[in-house]
């Protein structure tokens, strides 16, 4: 998995990654938007669909998830 220093970009929306997130959740993701702004940190992260995680609980039908990007902390692209 690559290091969140390799930062989620722009470049990575549309693509199907698995992403580990800093309270353990580790998820296979299809990347929907990367938001970004030099403003403050509150406005960057990304809106997601789970494809699988290992915390089914968190899941809910048809929904789209949205994280701050501090919250990854490494990724891996699959593909798209």
């Amino acid at each position: 998995m690559t290091t969140i220093k390799n930062r989620l970009g722009r470049e990575h929306q549309d693509k199907r990654l698995r992403v580990e997130f800093s309270d353990g959740e580790i998820a296979e993701i299809k990347l929907l938007l990367v938001s970004e702004c030099d403003e403050h940190q509150d406005c960057n992260g990304i809106t997601y669909d789970i494809i699988s995680t290992n915390r089914a609980d968190r899941v809910k039908k048809n929904s789209a998830y949205w994280s701050d990007s501090a919250n990854v902390k490494s990724f891996e692209v699959l593909g798209d």
